[in-house]
């Protein structure tokens, strides 16, 4: 059986052209990819993403979020796996959100190059290079999201 888990790489994987690496890190660990997408960011969508977050910790991370990533490209690929844990695996391979604290082997541990405590300081978000959706709910939200209905439907 297949499994789909959704990444998307950061401004950040971006500017310090880490894509192709990134992307190979999955290819190696077993992960298919089933689309590739690219989106501007727009104020809307990443409001919109991080809804929760923002809900959560209240207006000074909606400013940040809105500071850092309106105007800025971002990647969003869909990964296919076989069984039922693509999500999981897919996160186990990222790795720790502040990539201080992550773990070798992970690609936040390997590639990272920031912590949340300098992020914290500089009134920034943490560049640690990619999201991954967290839950099957996250999926199929971020899903809409970051791509057309069309595809949504197909990799629901």
């Amino acid at each position: 059986m297949k499994d789909y888990a959704l990444i998307i790489m950061k401004p950040d994987a971006l500017e310090r052209e880490l894509v192709d690496t990134i992307i190979q890190r999955f290819i190696q660990d077993s992960f298919k990819i089933e689309m590739v997408g690219y989106k501007c960011v727009t104020e809307d969508l990443i409001l919109n993403h991080y809804q929760e977050v923002i809900e959560k910790l209240g207006d000074w991370f909606k400013a940040l979020v809105i500071k850092d990533f309106v105007g800025k490209g971002m990647i969003p690929v869909i990964l296919s796996q076989e069984g039922n844990d693509a999500i999981a695996n897919a996160r186990a391979l990222t790795g720790a959100t502040d990539p201080a604290a992550a773990a070798h082997g992970t690609i936040r541990g390997d590639l990272g190059n920031d912590s949340m405590e300098a992020a914290n300081r500089e009134n920034r978000s943490c560049y640690n290079l990619i999201h991954c959706s967290d839950s099957s709910e996250s999926y199929q939200n971020e899903l809409k999201l970051w791509f057309s209905q069309d595809i949504a439907k197909v990799y629901s």
